[in-house]
């Protein structure tokens, strides 16, 4: 499976609330600010509902994987599957135009037994719906929508203009092995707070593959923003930029070398994107190692030595290494939601509900 990255380099398109308490010991942090409307949320799923399955971004380019994807989303999760009549179109390297997928998109929010809207890839193509998306059709039908990577851009609009909370997770053309399925579960299906967020189990404890390091010690309480940092970064500048004051920043990438992370982050910061926010957690960042042999300004700062020298000094909690985003395990995080980061003890915890209660 390709990875976003590379979607956008075959598009030609690559480019080359509350208040952190610092270092304090202090364990109980208060909010201090919030959304300017309080966040919708959807149903929680139970066994034997129906969910949509879309292709907002890339072409699924192995249309046998979303045969696939429907027999696993009733053997794994016990639900039904209704696929978008454009799922298997194609312009380009996008899963149809926009104008049809769009009506993939809408048809699900307006479609009442449909209790959740499951994006089958990501890659690249979403930006180009969100000037024609219907706000208010997702505000009065809110339900699940489940995706990452492109799916970011979505995330960010549907925040932003809906007010609804979505969720970043697997994809339906993916892997979901069963650490992951299970936290899934969890964010979907239950109408409680997830609760702390964990990596998967190491099988060399000693020298962990994902290990959770402090990169500025704190505490906060605040609402989850974030998703993925490129598609962040080029919605800035529309109205479908990210708000981050007073939120907890979550974000994550692939295939992008620390130079251009640096530059991702950067024009953050130069936004004032990171100048109120509450805390940082950085996921994971697959494939942002320099390639050798390359040029030396691609070599000279490692990811870490980026991550300490832009975000270590914003005088707010950050944490790295949290497993989320382009990884084989993910964490399904609900944007809008309240989470807690206690950044010196590498705990992250979800402490609101992301659903309410589902009827019958």
């Amino acid at each position: 499976m390709k990875t976003r990255r590379e979607f956008l380099e075959i598009a030609g398109v690559a480019a080359a609330g509350a208040v952190a308490i610092g270092a304090s010991p202090k364990k109980t942090p208060t909010p201090t600010s919030a959304p300017a409307r309080p966040m919708i949320k959807p149903r929680a799923l139970k066994p034997g509902d129906t969910v949509g399955l879309i292709a907002p971004s890339s072409y699924i380019f192995d249309t046998w994987r979303i045969e696939e994807a429907v027999a696993r989303l009733e053997s794994a999760l016990g639900l039904k599957s209704r696929l978008g009549r454009s799922v298997k179109a194609r312009h380009g390297y996008m899963a149809g135009t926009e104008s049809e997928r769009l009506e993939d998109l809408h048809a699900m929010f307006r479609d009442p037994t449909v209790s959740a809207v499951f994006c089958l890839g990501g890659g690249y193509g979403t930006e180009r719906l969100l000037d024609g998306i219907d706000y208010e059709l997702i505000r009065r039908n809110p339900k699940i929508l489940l995706g990452f990577s492109d799916i970011t851009g979505l995330h960010l609009a549907i925040t932003k203009k809906s007010g609804v909370v979505t969720f970043h997770g697997p994809v339906a053309v993916g892997s979901i092995p069963r650490w992951t399925l299970e936290r899934l579960k969890k964010a979907l299906f239950v109408a409680e707070p997830i609760g702390e967020l964990t990596n998967p189990p190491e099988e060399d404890p000693s020298w962990p593959q994902f290990p959770l390091h402090t990169v500025a010690p704190g505490v906060a309480r605040a609402p989850i923003a974030g998703g993925n940092l490129t598609l962040i970064s080029t919605t800035m500048g529309t109205p479908y930029e990210i708000e981050t004051k007073g939120r907890i920043l979550f974000l994550e990438d692939t295939g992008a070398a620390p130079y251009r992370v640096d530059r991702m982050l950067t024009q953050l910061k130069l936004a004032g994107k990171l100048k109120n926010v509450a805390g940082i957690v950085w996921g994971t960042c697959t494939d942002c190692s320099p390639i050798f042999p390359r040029s030396s300004y691609e070599i000279n700062l490692s990811l870490s030595d980026l991550l300490d020298e832009i975000l270590g000094g914003l005088g707010v909690p950050v944490l790295a290494g949290l497993v989320f985003g382009h990884t084989r395990d993910r964490s399904t995080i609900p944007i809008g939601v309240e989470c807690e980061l206690d950044a010196a003890a590498k705990k992250v915890t979800i402490v609101e509900a992301a659903t309410v209660a589902a009827n019958g």
